[in-house]
């Protein structure tokens, strides 16, 4: 069996600890798949304070870091020309010359705006249809591949957009314009959505879809959030003393072995969530916290729980992460990693908060 040592930052050919540091192992089979796994390519801007760092570089660690409710950033490509039909190309008789599509077809400002319910609102900013770039994390499709960009305004710092409950895409014809995939988040269907540097900005994958000027209405019946930041659990890291210029970390020993997170339930009932605290490592100008779910115990059902992090020295935000976790024998890992760069300081904190919470919006969004 391969595992990846986060405190080595390499992968070994052993089982449940690292031959060389005796460390947690994380198995490479425990990485949750895609949607749900989709990496951030890059930090939005309002989640680090004095922590600039192109994050999601592409190692391992980051890519278990990632997870299913939670989820991803990427970039699309939009219009592919300036319109109209391009002009034929000399060439022998017999050969097909193409056309681009005209850049309505590609791209279409919408601007379409929800109510607002419990503070919070949902903007459709914005629909394109094409190529998606298969290096921003997403497989590549065909040229009818859509994509959907919201704005969510209203959100309190450091909660996010998770998914869309109740979303339909109607056409002109009052049919059906297209139908994204869905995920089981706390026991109910919903589309996943994918973060963008922008905190406020979040992408849906719409997957085939019509000409972009056929859609007429989206209809939206509620917005998932991740949990808010206040009644959560928390781990105190001492991390005095000398941290490594480079791999392998020092081991640092947390104030407790456990924690226990409350988790909001999007029917506003609660749960709780203990946690064991696998290994917490310094080194390298990073901090890495490994937490699994002590055996026998863990969310109900075995639906993903949304996990939010926040790494803190003294009062200040060094960064914040969004996870998943689940039982083992479900497609998201029984485990999380939180990789942050930072600073070498005294001690640290890190602040869990796990759950959802459901806005109703129950409303329609169109021009």
């Amino acid at each position: 069996m391969r595992g990846w040592c986060p405190r080595c930052d390499a992968v070994r050919e052993a089982e449940g600890a690292c031959p060389e540091c005796q460390a947690p192992l994380v198995g490479l089979d425990e990485r949750p798949p895609a949607p749900a796994a989709a990496a951030e390519r890059r930090e939005a801007a309002s989640e680090v304070a004095g922590e600039a760092e192109q994050p999601a570089r592409n190692r391992l660690r980051v890519a278990l870091a990632v997870a299913a409710a939670v989820l991803i950033a990427l970039a699309f490509v939009a219009g592919r020309s300036t319109g109209g039909t391009a002009a034929p190309a000399a060439a022998p008789a017999g050969t097909t010359t193409t056309t681009a599509p005209p850049v309505g077809e590609l791209q279409r400002q919408l601007g379409w705006r929800s109510r607002t319910a419990g503070g919070v609102s949902v903007e459709a900013v914005s629909i394109s249809r094409g190529p998606v770039d298969a290096g921003n994390g997403i497989a590549s499709g065909t040229d009818n591949t859509g994509l959907l960009t919201l704005k969510v305004d209203g959100l309190q710092p450091g909660r996010r957009l998770l998914a869309v409950g109740g979303l339909r895409l109607v056409d002109a014809g009052g049919g059906v314009f297209a139908e994204p995939d869905t995920f089981q988040f706390d026991g109910a269907q919903a589309v996943p959505v994918q973060f963008t540097p922008r905190a406020d900005r979040y992408v849906i994958g719409l997957g085939p879809t019509p000409a972009v000027d056929t859609l007429d209405s989206i209809e939206v019946g509620s917005l998932l959030l991740s949990a808010a930041a206040s009644g959560g659990g928390r781990v105190e890291l001492p991390t005095a003393g000398a941290w490594p210029a480079r791999p392998p970390a020092r081991a640092v020993e947390p104030t407790a072995g456990a924690v226990t997170v409350p988790v909001s339930r999007a029917g506003g009932g609660s749960d709780r969530l203990p946690l064991r605290i696998a290994g917490a490592f310094v080194g390298a100008g990073r901090v890495v916290v490994v937490l699994s779910l002590q055996q026998g115990q863990g969310p109900r059902d075995s639906d993903a729980v949304a996990v939010a992090a926040d790494l803190r020295a003294g009062g200040r935000l060094v960064c914040s992460r969004l996870n998943a976790l689940a039982p083992r024998g479900t497609q998201v890992s029984p485990m999380l990693v939180i990789d942050c760069p930072a600073r070498p300081a005294p001690s640290l904190t890190l602040d869990l908060r796990a759950g959802i919470q459901a806005v109703q919006l129950g409303g329609e969004l169109a021009h």
